[in-house]
């Protein structure tokens, strides 16, 4: 009997608190919006992706040698420095995740993407590469932090090389 009741105990479903409901309701609402940024950056659409950044915005880039922490603006010009070597550019595959509380492991609010991004290199590459971010954002929905990770060096390389 006891190890019927510990099992059950065990297998039971811990009740939600609405707290927990509240934070998964932030995280749906700032889930729209990353999936937002996400379609206005591929229609180069700077203007629409720029509406749902908080202008204190911190930018922790991809690039290999761009580790340092960059506001909205710089972040928009390496933007368009992308968008001026693709074309075609799309996000595939995305899977949006609730980022966690460091210290709870708690849903937080926070966004975790996995994207398979593809596009056409101006030299006709076709480019298929992997992207994984993790966003924050303030109470009015704006992205206030973004942590890149992707080859972007070799996005780069595979736009503007001559074909072979």
């Amino acid at each position: 009997m006891a190890t019927a009741i510990s099992l059950f105990a065990c297998t039971t479903p811990q009740a939600t608190t609405s707290t927990d409901d509240a934070t998964m309701t932030t995280f749906k609402e700032n889930a729209k919006v990353t999936t937002a940024l996400f379609e206005a950056f591929a229609n180069k659409d700077l203007q629409t992706w720029s509406s749902n950044v908080s202008d204190t915005l911190k930018a922790h880039g991809a690039g290999y040698g761009l580790e340092a922490t960059i506001g909205k603006e710089e972040l928009m010009k390496r933007l368009e420095g992308l968008h001026s070597i693709v074309n075609n550019i799309k996000a595939n595959d995305i899977q949006l995740y609730p980022g966690l509380d460091s210290v709870t492991y708690k849903p937080n609010g926070d966004v975790r993407a996995y994207v398979r991004w593809t596009d056409d290199g101006i030299n006709g590459a076709k480019i298929e590469h992997k992207y994984y971010g993790v966003f924050k954002f303030n109470k009015d929905h704006k992205m206030t932090e973004a942590d890149e990770f992707m080859d972007i060096s070799g996005v780069i390389k595979a736009a503007t090389e001559p074909k072979k």
